[in-house]
């Protein structure tokens, strides 16, 4: 089966960017507890592009991957082709069905299936007491195994997410991994009739934009940087991004890159929250100066959640940022399982997926054969999702 694939890194050597077409062995069951899933289309993520551009904080991780070469891709969606004896023991107690044929053709006729990625060990603290999110021993399909950017992928029952067809698009079940993050983030603070402020608006900042307006937030504010050098200029930023931005609850949106409008985004928050500051702030392009304007928004006792993923260190007063202003700052790794998946779910029947399907989230479906088109189209701003199918 054709797959997108990367070598696995190595310390000694130079680790190439992009990525290759290789013809891969037929996924199997890995074991019993397994099901084969085949993709209808996997989704390009923010880290699916680091791997491409080789990044160092990648490679290191990928040092420790269990394959070689690695199938790249952990946002997918397919329907279930394969199941093992014991996964169909374990998926009809979940159901509270027989672990019979008629269940079995349910699953493979009935629903559609992505996955929960990230495969924990089930018996660190972390797992015991709830939070398998973070996991110690955390295994990432995509990364240290075999991923969904190809035909076939093999994942764990216990990770396999069915939805009955119909209830939600399979282009957005594409990318609810992806959709997870930015619900986790949304939902790890009270929204109903709060302000917030959402640093970054790239795919991660437009869906938690989206999340906060439906979960209640009174106000959004939305900030993002134009960048000229790669052909994303202020006036482009204003009709691509930051219109989407409003389309999906934003109130209003700043380029920082403009110099003035960081004093301007300071005092228009202020003014608009009678001089309190935002009870929020979801950090969702992980720039160090998005930091410091966080700190300047945020009110005393506000909550600063933060998803996107800085480089290097940052020079932070606690005292007088977080400690004397009581703010609680919460970082945000991937997906509670299963607490985000639940709401997530809730929140794309309840009009979240017409929200995205409506205004155009998804910009690109290419085969997979067109790889390198894709992470192009990406890496100059052309695109906000990317879908890749299976040949």
């Amino acid at each position: 089966m054709l797959a997108v694939t990367k070598p696995k890194p190595s310390l000694d050597k130079d680790w190439p960017k992009s990525f290759e077409l290789t013809d891969m062995p037929e996924a199997t069951l890995n074991n019993d507890l397994d099901v084969i899933i085949e993709v209808a289309s996997g989704a390009i993520c923010g880290t699916d592009v680091g791997i491409y551009k080789s990044k160092d904080s990648l490679k290191e991780e990928m040092l420790e991957a269990k394959v070689d070469p690695i199938i790249i891709g952990h946002e997918f969606a397919g329907s279930v082709v394969t199941v093992g004896n014991s996964a169909l023991e374990f998926l009809s107690k979940k159901f509270n069905a027989s672990a019979n044929n008629d269940f079995k053709n349910q699953i493979l006729n009935n629903y559609h299936a992505t996955a929960e990625m990230h495969i924990t060990c089930g018996s660190c603290l972390q797992c015991r007491i709830g939070e398998k999110h973070v996991c110690k021993n955390t295994l990432i399909k995509g990364i240290h195994m075999h991923g969904a950017f190809t035909k076939y992928v093999s994942v764990p029952a216990e990770n396999l997410v069915l939805i009955p067809k119909g209830e939600i698009p399979l282009d957005i079940m594409s990318f609810m991994d992806a959709i997870g993050n930015a619900v986790h983030t949304a939902s790890s603070m009270e929204k109903k009739d709060k302000t917030i402020a959402i640093l970054g608006c790239g795919i991660q900042g437009l869906m938690a934009t989206a999340i906060s307006h439906q979960l209640g937030a009174k106000k959004i504010f939305v900030t993002d940087a134009s960048h000229p050098d790669v052909g994303m200029t202020h006036e482009r930023l204003e009709s691509t991004h930051f219109d989407m931005a409003r389309k999906f609850g934003a109130d209003v949106c700043f380029d920082m890159a403009i110099p003035e409008n960081r004093q301007l985004f300071l005092d228009y928050v202020m003014e608009e929250t009678d001089g309190v500051g935002v009870d929020g702030v979801l950090e969702m392009s992980g720039n160090y100066r998005a930091y410091e304007d966080a700190f300047r928004v945020i009110r005393s006792g506000g909550i600063f959640a933060l998803l996107g993923l800085p480089s290097g260190e940052f020079n932070l007063n606690f005292a007088k940022s977080i400690i004397f202003k009581g703010v609680t700052v919460k970082g945000i790794i991937g997906r509670r399982i299963w607490e985000t998946w639940d709401i997530m779910i809730d929140l794309l029947k309840d009009g979240l997926s017409d929200t995205f399907m409506d205004n155009g989230l998804v910009t690109h479906k290419l085969n997979i054969s067109e790889f390198e088109h894709a992470f192009s189209e990406i890496e100059s701003g052309n695109a906000l999702k990317v879908l890749l199918k299976p040949e």
